[in-house]
């Protein structure tokens, strides 16, 4: 006989059908009932690993890490600086990003390098000392905070303009701000021609000198030996709506380790393989962890060889042959080809950088793969001519099809690659926006064209029987 309580059995019914976020945070919430809920079968239908977000379904848990003892609210450091155009994971123990350290200490501009600043200008007066780019910062920063107690004062008067007069005075306007390192003059702010440009331009500043005290602030630090607070937040978003706080770490030196810790949350030591419909590029650090999914779709965006080896940590070998898989490829990138994850892809995905696609498309054992190229140059030369030779002497099956998406001005184009492979290939007949090629046991070789929204086309390679 059954010792266990009703209510066990129920609850695990009950945390089967729930949402894979209900179940995280009834998780957190509840630690009496953790362990269970690590029993219970999970489903995924999305999973996202960002640029410091994982996004499970339609939630984002984003970690970032945070200056917390800021006069006002903390600051967020890292993730990417609309300011300077640079990306921050760590700092060192003043705040001093890690992009600085790594490049040896060295405040980035007004060197030999012709590199931004991190207010986000190129300034080509050479300044060889951090002291000497701090003080010149600080200068900038003196002369924003000038103009905005100017803007306070500036009252617009508010005289009839088109519509179209007024976006082009604030253009020029914004022109002078990028582009000038002085206060306004009368006629600079006579460019906002009403009350709501000048509110436009104070908010704009004040968030703009916000960010760019911030910048200089660590090295204010290192000079007056002050060591901040630092502290990861993990937060949580649907979509767009506002960040809530879920849990504050300390900081140690390693953003990663915030992934680290929420993926072992998530997914780590669970009794079944996690079923995941569609993983959108692999886990961002190395993961030793037992944690096993089995995943219908694959989508990389970054380096393939690191991918494949991230990927590999986490996806349970009977994924394979994965439904779909797609990767972005260039010439390093040959010799990745004839691995399993992608040889055996029912459908492949090829985005490829670089005019060498015959290099990978002539070798490739997929029945079904789609190329993403930059123009037509690989379908209009021999190449794609030996391609469609291969083809007919190896005698592929039918179902077999290839498709080379491109874009190109006119339909023209689509037409000469037809007409190219009409006049090199023996037997090819032309037909509707087609040209076929009689292939041995009753099939064809159909190379087709279809023109698609925005000025895109695809040529297709199919594989038909003879009707």
């Amino acid at each position: 006989m059954n010792s266990k309580p009703l209510t066990y059995d129920s609850l695990k019914t009950v945390i089967q059908y729930m949402e894979p976020n209900t179940r995280f945070l009834l998780s957190s919430r509840c630690p009496s009932i953790r362990v269970l809920e690590k029993t219970v079968p999970l489903k995924v239908d999305e999973l996202v690993f960002g640029g410091n977000f994982i996004r499970v379904n339609r939630k984002v848990y984003d970690y970032g890490l945070y200056q917390v003892d800021c006069k006002d609210a903390p600051w967020k450091i890292s993730g990417y600086s609309s300011l300077n155009e640079r990306w921050t994971d760590n700092v060192d123990e003043f705040g001093i990003r890690d992009f600085v350290t790594k490049a040896g200490g060295v405040i980035p501009g007004n060197g030999e390098i012709f590199e931004k600043t991190l207010f986000g200008k190129y300034d080509l007066e050479k300044i060889p000392t951090n002291d000497g780019r701090l003080e010149k910062l600080k200068r900038i920063l003196e002369v924003e905070k000038q103009r905005y107690n100017q803007l306070l004062s500036f009252q617009p008067e508010d005289s009839l303009f088109s519509n179209k007069d007024e976006r082009e005075s604030f253009d020029e306007f914004e022109r002078i701000r990028y582009d000038t390192v002085r206060i306004y003059n009368k006629k600079g702010l006579e460019l906002l021609k009403n009350e709501e440009k000048v509110k436009k331009a104070v908010d704009f500043l004040k968030e703009r000198i916000e960010h760019m005290e911030h910048e200089i602030l660590p090295f204010e630090n290192k000079i007056n030996n002050i060591r901040p607070r630092f502290e990861i937040h993990i937060s949580i978003r649907q979509e767009n709506s506002e960040l809530g706080v879920i849990e504050r770490l300390k900081y140690t030196g390693d953003l990663k380790k915030a992934a680290y810790s929420l993926i072992k949350f998530m997914f780590a030591d669970r009794g079944h393989t996690i079923q995941v419909n569609k993983i959108l590029s692999p886990p961002p650090c190395p993961l030793d962890l037992k944690i096993k999914m089995k995943i219908k779709e694959i989508d990389f965006f970054g380096d393939l060889s690191i991918s494949l080896k991230l990927i590999k940590q986490i996806m349970d070998m009977s994924s394979l042959p994965l439904e779909k898989l797609s990767i972005k490829v260039d010439s390093r990138d040959a010799h990745e080809m004839n691995q399993e994850i992608i040889r055996t892809a029912k459908n492949l995905d090829l985005g490829v950088n670089d005019d060498r696609i015959f290099s990978f498309v002539q070798n490739i054992k997929n029945q079904r793969v789609k190329c993403n190229v930059h123009s037509d140059y690989f379908l209009k030369n021999d190449k794609f001519i030996n391609l469609i030779k291969n083809w007919v002497e190896v005698d592929k099956p039918i179902g077999t099809c290839f498709k080379f998406h491109f874009h190109a001005i006119k339909e023209v184009s689509s037409i000469k690659i037809l007409n190219h492979v009409r006049h090199r290939i023996n037997g090819a007949i032309f037909g509707n926006k087609c040209v076929n090629i009689p292939m041995n046991n009753s099939k064809t070789l159909k190379i087709s064209y279809e023109q698609l929204p925005a000025c895109n086309f695809r040529i297709k390679m199919t594989v038909v029987s003879i009707e």
